[in-house]
């Protein structure tokens, strides 16, 4: 569930793609926002990045090769900003073009998720093009990511950061079938707020591995893309469309860990990991302490008599 447009000051989208890792070691995807201070003219085409505040949401549209084989822009998950933007002499371990800038803008994020089934930019367009164009016709609102192109639309050239409308919001959580929080979630003490601290850590973990792709690849090749818990299989139940997905899980879940473990520096064997369903890897982490598979399984096989 995405957060309510008003529950957060602002919501900003990320323009990006893996060919450069996005700044290498310390400015990794979904980790940080980063720019030079100045364009390579001297002019300061980066001043939006001055505007996010600390609990923001940023959306991340990533440009790289998807695991289906197709090299395409897609809408691949959210984070909140951690701090605003600072201004730092350090440059990025991989800055590519942009080496040598001097100075750097960089806002750290936090809580990276990625959607589960990422949208494409051009179904996007295809599909709620007209939508798009009717709020640029009619509100030409700044920093909006899209420009008119003739009767189509295409992104604004060289953006990396951009404002997200409420408009826009909402088309995007239409679009990927997300549901959008009505008002902003309270967190008070007590039982609700302990299963949302349960859902976050599940979060890191799907996170992990997405982060982990010869390690998610592997698990993969060797235990196949049925659930080992239930045999649900994404692929003979959706066809094409879920063919090839499935979740990867920690046997000794990042949720029975200390926060500090929840990095790409966590070793972890093929031994140690499982390919689960969505809904057995829910349930896996329902509770503290995380169910084994096998716990799963018996439940699974041993269902309780209705009374």
């Amino acid at each position: 569930m995405l957060p309510a447009f008003h529950s957060v000051s602002g919501v900003f989208i990320e323009f990006t793609k893996t060919e450069h890792e996005h700044g290498g070691p310390g400015w990794e995807f979904g980790t940080c926002l980063w720019s030079p201070t100045v364009n390579n003219r001297g002019a300061n085409s980066y001043a939006l990045m001055s505007a996010p505040e600390k609990g923001d949401l940023v959306l991340h549209f990533l440009l790289t090769k998807w695991p289906d084989g197709t090299e395409e822009t897609r809408v691949a998950g959210f984070s909140y900003v951690a701090k605003p933007c600072q201004t730092v002499q350090t440059e990025p371990t991989k800055a590519d073009k942009w080496a040598n800038r001097g100075s750097y803008f960089r806002i750290d994020l936090k809580g990276y998720t990625p959607f589960p089934n990422p949208l494409p930019m051009k179904t996007l367009i295809e599909e709620y093009g007209e939508d798009i164009r009717k709020e640029l016709i009619e509100n030409g609102p700044r920093f909006y990511p899209f420009n008119r192109y003739g009767a189509g639309l295409h992104t604004v050239q060289g953006i990396y950061l951009g404002r997200c409308t409420e408009n826009l919001y909402q088309i995007l959580a239409k679009a990927m079938s997300i549901e959008v929080a009505t008002t902003a979630a309270k967190a008070e003490p007590g039982p609700e707020h302990r299963e949302y601290a349960e859902a976050r850590r599940l979060s890191s973990e799907r996170y992990f591995f997405a982060r982990n792709p010869s390690l998610r690849k592997d698990a993969i090749q060797v235990y196949g893309t049925s659930c080992q818990a239930c045999g649900f299989d994404f692929g003979a139940r959706y066809g094409a469309h879920g063919a090839g997905y499935i979740e990867v899980h920690h046997k000794d879940p990042l949720s029975e860990r200390a926060e500090a473990e929840w990095t790409e520096e966590v070793r972890t064997a093929l031994s140690q990991v499982a390919v689960l369903c969505a809904n057995c890897h829910r349930m896996v982490h329902r509770k503290k302490q995380a169910l084994t598979i096998e716990q799963l399984k018996d439940q699974l096989q041993n269902p309780p008599v209705s009374s």
